[in-house]
């Protein structure tokens, strides 16, 4: 009988479905029975789009409501009424996701996104579901949401993620510092003459990857203005297509736009910054290819701890307006060393075999 590995994920951002799909394209053991399940397709049509659009309308238009919602129900003396009050609702809202587990019973259950892990958790706990929980947490820092009592292993990012964990009460022996999963091809060497050959720049300007996710919210119209004359830019508006007609409209030499990609890993590879959300999957990506980082427009919360635990290990820094980000970009421009310095911190954070280490332990 084949061993039955589910991987579970949702689309609220796109950092959680990029985790799931980096550990589903690295377990290639003919012997599994292998689903990648979204489970925001198991609630109702009225759930789903709120579950979805209502983050991304909360990060991209009420950022200090998502902050103001993050920290209270993080807050150590609402736990245990937070953590009864979201069991009940959230067992209610995924109950087809539920029924649908204990249907299946799969062996083991991979999670990339707490709701995910909460209802494996559940159906553990309640219905007798015998599947081993792996949850991977996919950012630096850990909100108590990712804490579901029928985890078997936490994956997580670092040393500091793992102190957090603990420090929530999770037992040593369930924490593996094993790094955010990255698909295999960000291990792969391109080259940089190559990549901005092709797309008609120069490999000898300074170069740099302006991104925000797959939204493409934020000054980047405001940012492009300050740096088009200074370097090299290569923007990726996402999902945004009014941002990109307004910059394809302007139509500067040195700037080159991008829609919604899947070959994120080539414009790393040709840029010698990246300025960015501090997005888990996004920033631990630009880590693996040492590319440094300016964070801005983060959102509060799981992104601040991700910019903030980066910026201290110098590699990336933080910048809040415009102005501030044009003038991270040139000291990096015109202080190559000080960018070598940081490129090699970025290695030393990475994690380049975090799949292989999740599959180990699968």
């Amino acid at each position: 009988m084949k061993k039955k590995i589910f991987i579970l994920y949702a689309t609220a951002g796109a950092g959680h479905k990029k985790a799931a799909e980096a550990i589903f394209r690295s377990i290639k053991d003919p012997e599994t029975e292998l689903k990648l399940l979204d489970i925001v397709t198991f609630m109702s049509p009225w759930n789903r789009r709120l579950y979805s659009d209502g983050y991304t309308f909360l990060i991209s238009r009420l950022p200090w409501l998502w902050g103001f919602l993050y920290w209270a129900s993080d807050t150590p003396w609402l736990r245990l009424l937070n953590r009864h009050l979201r069991r009940f609702s959230n067992a209610r809202l995924c109950f087809p996701l539920l029924k649908f587990l204990c249907q299946e019973r799969p062996d083991v259950v991979v999670s990339t996104q707490f709701l995910a892990s909460e209802i494996a958790s559940y159906a553990k706990q309640k219905a007798g579901l015998k599947s081993r929980l792996i949850t991977v947490v996919t950012d630096f820092g850990v909100h108590d949401f990712w804490l579901s009592p029928e985890t078997d292993i936490y994956c997580c990012a670092s040393e500091m993620t793992a102190d957090i964990l603990r420090g929530k009460g999770v037992p040593a022996e369930r924490v593996r510092v094993t790094g955010i999963p990255v698909d295999e091809k960000f291990n792969f060497s391109l080259s940089r003459e190559q990549v901005l050959s092709e797309l008609g720049l120069s490999p000898e300007k300074f170069t740099v990857l302006i991104a925000t996710g797959g939204i493409g919210v934020g000054p980047i119209e405001e940012i492009a203005g300050s740096l088009k004359d200074e370097a090299q830019l290569l923007i990726v508006c996402g999902h945004n297509e009014s941002l990109r007609k307004r910059l394809e409209a302007k139509n500067h030499p040195q700037i080159r736009l991008f829609g919604f990609i899947d070959y994120m890993e080539r414009l790393m590879a040709a840029s010698d910054l990246m300025v960015t959300k501090a997005g888990g999957l996004s920033v631990t990506e630009a880590l693996v290819k040492g590319l440094p980082m300016t964070f801005f427009f983060l959102i509060p919360g799981q992104e601040t701890i991700n910019a903030r635990t980066l910026s201290a290990g110098r590699a990336g820094v933080i910048a809040t307006t415009p102005r501030e980000i044009a003038s991270q970009v040139l000291k990096f421009k015109d202080a190559r060393e000080l960018a070598q310095e940081y490129k090699k911190n970025c290695l030393a954070f990475a994690k380049p075999h975090s799949c292989q280490e999740i599959i180990a332990l699968i």
